[in-house]
């Protein structure tokens, strides 16, 4: 990776956690987890996809594991429906963060239940619902400054 491409995960990850202290539930790591997937760069991928396992586990609230699952659902739903939208259409992005949101409530569900963890079901909805419909805010903002990026770093 280029130096002015790890700075601007740098600056995107510093962003991101600036933006999750203020809202409780958004996960800003997922749009930038799908801009990699969709730039094809395996060891960029590779670098973003360990980073932001590790900030995200290192800060919640629940022992190891729901974040990779949730990360690791991201990837496979990515490559199983890639065959059949194009991967930066906004319908792929919709679906895409909808199921997202949804495997994310059943995950916690599950796990929290697994290790006697108080979880109010009620504000974890809100929370994918607020996830569901962010992604593809923020992913738009993302794509279009990483591009703006891709084309100013071939210049």
């Amino acid at each position: 990776m280029k130096a002015l491409n790890v700075l601007w995960w740098l600056v995107y990850i510093c962003f991101a956690v600036f933006l999750q202290i203020f809202s409780a539930g958004v996960d800003f790591f997922i749009p930038a987890l799908i801009v990699a997937l969709q730039e094809k760069k395996k060891v960029q991928f590779s670098l973003v996809f360990c980073l932001f396992i590790l900030i995200q586990e290192g800060v919640g609230t629940m022992p190891f594991g729901n974040v990779f699952l949730w990360y690791s659902l991201t990837v496979i739903f990515f490559y199983a429906w890639r065959w059949f939208f194009e991967v930066e259409s906004l319908m792929f992005i919709l679906l895409l963060s909808f199921a997202l949101s949804v495997s994310h409530y059943f995950i916690v569900s599950v796990l929290a239940s697994v290790q006697d963890i108080y979880i109010d079901y009620t504000a974890l909805q809100d929370e994918c619902v607020y996830q569901m419909f962010f992604t593809p805010v923020l992913w738009h903002g993302i794509s279009y400054l990483r591009k703006g990026f891709r084309n100013a770093e071939q210049d």
